[in-house]
């Protein structure tokens, strides 16, 4: 059976500035072995494991989505608008809630949910 949820992955054409991406962001980034192995993107509860995609091929998984769940959308558009990113500010979504978005240097969506 099932004991957790050990980690998703994600593979990068450069782990370092996908680190540096997610740690500007203020996300809890953990270095596991040096970037070039691998890195973690989360904590002891769930995580993804980011690889290099140079040394270990490219995931066929494709492109995935990171939701992070914050406590102020407008705080965290603020935020992150004055460390120079550039996205919309937090929008209506057709499920009914309302969220923030942007894709990292992979192309990889990032969503904040209040």
């Amino acid at each position: 059976m099932i004991l957790k949820l050990e980690c998703g992955n994600l593979s990068s054409k450069d782990p370092t500035a996908l680190a540096v991406f997610y740690q500007k962001l203020g996300a809890p980034v953990q270095i596991v072995s040096g970037y070039e192995d691998g890195w973690h993107l989360g904590g002891s509860e769930g995580y993804v494991c980011v690889w290099d995609e140079n040394r270990w091929g490219r995931s066929t998984a494709g492109f995935v989505t990171v939701v992070f769940r914050v406590d102020s959308l407008q705080n965290t558009y603020a935020e992150l608008t004055a460390k120079g990113f550039v996205l919309e500010p937090p929008h209506q979504t057709d499920w009914g809630g309302e969220e923030l978005g942007l894709q990292d240097p992979d192309g990889n969506r990032v969503i904040f949910l209040e």
